[in-house]
């Protein structure tokens, strides 16, 4: 059951990494993609439905309190993400006959840029059994010099990806419109993304580590 879970867990975060390049894939196969994850956050609820028989049991420290509020936030973006896009579909939900409003495509684009980034907040809070397999390989080896560099080299792309991506405006609704800059390659527009969601989920790991070296 474990291993499910993270294989679907894998493939929500591939499928959300391909559906922010909206202007790269069809408009079919981005709203299939789109379906697909969705349902796989669904199956991803189902799994892991004990965690809800948990929530009003036990005492609430700051990273519990932190996580809890996260997990809400990608769930009801998630559902937001979902609402706007059905309103917004031109292929898989055709046969609706919803007519497309302005607001759908605002919440589209302002739901998922937030969920991009609570996907990868998400993420970052559940990095530390990974990260500190990688830490304890690399400490005192020949590659721990190379190893920080390379993570340091990853935050500064991030955080120039980020701003390159310009996922503030998407954010705050600062354009009326999502604008993509088609002369960038598909493999460098994911690298982008790739590195901005990389570069928050370290941050948020490392705030995490500290809180927790704190609370010790």
């Amino acid at each position: 059951m474990k291993k499910i879970k993270i294989v679907i867990d894998i493939l929500m975060y591939l499928l959300f990494i391909i559906l922010m390049g909206h202007h790269i894939t069809d408009n079919l196969i981005h709203e299939i993609l789109g379906t697909i994850l969705f349902v796989l956050f669904i199956i991803h609820h189902l799994l892991n439905y004990r965690y809800y028989k948990t929530v009003f049991k036990g005492k609430y420290n700051i990273k519990r309190i932190i996580i809890m509020l996260v997990d809400l936030l990608l769930l009801i973006d998630m559902i937001c993400i979902i609402v706007s896009a059905i309103n917004i579909s031109s292929d898989v939900f055709s046969f609706l006959n919803i007519d497309t409003k302005i607001w759908g495509r605002k919440l589209h684009m302002l739901s998922t840029s937030w969920g991009f980034v609570l996907m990868s907040i998400h993420l970052g809070l559940h990095l530390k059994t990974l990260i500190n397999k990688i830490n304890n390989k690399m400490k005192n080896s020949t590659l721990e010099y190379l190893y920080y560099f390379i993570v340091l080299l990853i935050i500064i792309y991030g955080i120039y990806s980020f701003i390159k991506l310009d996922f503030i405006s998407d954010m705050f609704l600062l354009n009326a419109f999502k604008y993509y800059d088609f002369s960038i390659s598909p493999i460098i527009f994911y690298l982008h993304v790739v590195s901005a969601s990389l570069f928050i989920s370290l941050i948020i790991y490392f705030i995490n580590n500290f809180i927790r070296k704190k609370e010790k």
